[in-house]
């Protein structure tokens, strides 16, 4: 049954990380990068598309606070892939965790099923070093040890389809692979995957940043288990087309931010295109002023003003090109430094 629960959950964890992205051990992967296409039921872009849905999920949920955001209040995995789902209560405390498809990476398929079904092994992980920190020039060494912490969220479309279906253990998708069930989420469901690094390593990682109140009106903080951390990278994927519509976000200070494969944002950048620095790696791309166009929609929503700082690395709508190559859509932080990969453009 290994395959077979296997093959149900990759299926699952397609709305976390494109296909098309780097995530092996030591991988390189020639590619065409991402850029925006159609987008089924829409007159807009996926560039456009992403950005609506970034200023629906990043509003606060009070508007006069700008903080938690709608996102926040999603379902992570350990509230999803319990034999006792649950979405979570307005009160929860944040606790990082890593995504069941990063078990999956990091884990045997047995270790998983064990984890999913009898929850003999924690989803809930404190932040950790990540597996290649210096390719992003990511320090390695504290204090405090420098680590990246990792969340997956769902909303609440995905996570009842998924618990509806009892598609969140083991005898579910055992039941389901027998019946030959056929994973289908709904249009609306929505997934997001965030990295986040402690306000002590970013300082050690930019030092240009200065100091800790610098970093809270540059970045969008959260609190877990005592310590404050800085948002650095965000994956989205929409179900609005049937390939899904994947959208990447990253801190404008990240290093290296734009290397390998560029930044594309047609609908939300001053400066559409920006070529990766061919001479020098994980430098700075500098400011991606928005457009009035996505400044309004920042503004209607009520968006804090850290968000300004979030740039659009591309999107992405299909998987390969018309002439073979695969399309990349990867950030210089989930893929590069935490899934230890690398994703180079012909």
């Amino acid at each position: 049954m290994a395959k077979s629960t296997a093959a149900l959950i990759a299926a699952l964890m397609l709305t976390l990380l494109s296909a098309s992205t780097a995530s092996a051990q030591n991988t390189v992967v020639v590619t065409v990068p991402a850029q925006a296409g159609p987008v089924d039921g829409t007159t807009v872009n996926s560039d456009a598309f992403i950005w609506g849905l970034f200023t629906q999920f990043a509003a606060p949920v009070v508007k006069s606070q700008p903080s938690p955001v709608v996102f926040e209040t999603w379902a992570t995995d350990a509230d999803t892939f319990s034999t006792n789902p649950h979405w979570p209560g307005a009160n929860e405390l944040r606790k990082f965790q890593t995504s069941v498809l990063e078990l999956m990476k990091r884990e045997s398929i047995a270790a998983l099923k064990s984890a999913i079904s009898a929850h003999t092994g924690p989803i809930d992980v404190p932040c950790n070093p990540p597996g290649n920190a210096v390719v992003g020039g990511f320090p390695t060494s504290g204090p405090p040890t420098p680590c990246i912490a990792e969340e997956v969220r769902r909303n609440h479309p995905e996570f009842d389809y998924i618990v509806d279906n009892h598609l969140n253990t083991q005898a579910g998708l055992a039941a389901a692979f027998a019946k030959s069930f056929q994973v289908v989420m709904p249009t609306a469901a929505l997934s997001l995957k965030s990295d986040w690094v402690p306000v002590q390593t970013l300082l050690q990682w930019i030092p240009q940043l200065g100091n800790v109140a610098n970093i809270e009106k540059l970045y969008y903080t959260t609190t877990s288990d005592s310590v404050e951390y800085g948002l650095v990278a965000l994956h989205v994927s929409s179900r609005q087309n049937a390939n899904w519509v994947w959208g990447t976000f990253e801190h404008e200070m990240n290093p290296g931010r734009c290397d390998s494969i560029g930044c594309f944002d047609s609908f939300g950048a001053v400066i559409p295109a920006v070529a990766p620095n061919k001479t020098a790696v994980n430098t700075q791309y500098g400011a991606c002023a928005k457009t009035q166009a996505l400044q309004t929609m920042m503004d209607n929503a009520k968006l804090s003003s850290v968000w300004q700082n979030y740039c659009l690395k591309s999107t992405e709508v299909d998987y390969t090109a018309t002439d073979g190559p695969p399309y990349a859509l990867g950030s210089s932080v989930i893929e590069r430094i935490t899934g230890n990969g690398t994703v180079a453009g012909l």
